[in-house]
């Protein structure tokens, strides 16, 4: 199952056109793995917005439950040779508002450097996850 994500969010996380973002589930294990810097995660207002969705019943999230969120969210990245973003996939989670916030900071992450092919620079598809967690105090 796949979302195509709106306009909207293509023009929040980047200019207009520049990077197309989906969602998909699979076996990604065959596909290269990324470089991951340390440090580079999820804002913590965006883990506490996603928190306070699953919280409200916006989203019903598998495993997680009010006052806890632990996830691990899987991703590729179709990087086109001059190192740009074509595409974002994310592992789909069924709440396509928290799949928005994920993966547009994800497109920022990416393009800082704080996920990069191991061998530098290349087209091609990579893989990478991001984990977060937040309880309720």
């Amino acid at each position: 199952m796949k979302h195509l994500w709106t306009a909207a969010l293509l023009l929040m996380a980047a200019p207009a056109g520049a990077q197309t973002v989906e969602t998909a589930t699979g076996d990604w294990r065959n596909i290269p793995p990324m470089q991951h810097q340390m440090g580079a995660g999820l804002n913590p207002g965006v883990i506490a917005a996603i928190a306070g969705m699953v919280d409200e019943g916006e989203c019903t999230i598998p495993g997680q439950r009010r006052g806890r969120l632990e996830l691990t969210v899987p991703f590729l990245v179709q990087f086109k040779a001059d190192g740009s973003i074509d595409r974002l996939i994310l592992h789909a989670l069924g709440c396509p508002r928290a799949e928005g916030l994920i993966a547009s900071e994800l497109l920022g992450l990416i393009q800082s450097g704080g996920f990069s092919p191991a061998d530098g620079p290349r087209a091609g598809w990579f893989r990478s996850e991001v984990g977060f967690s937040h309880y309720a105090q």
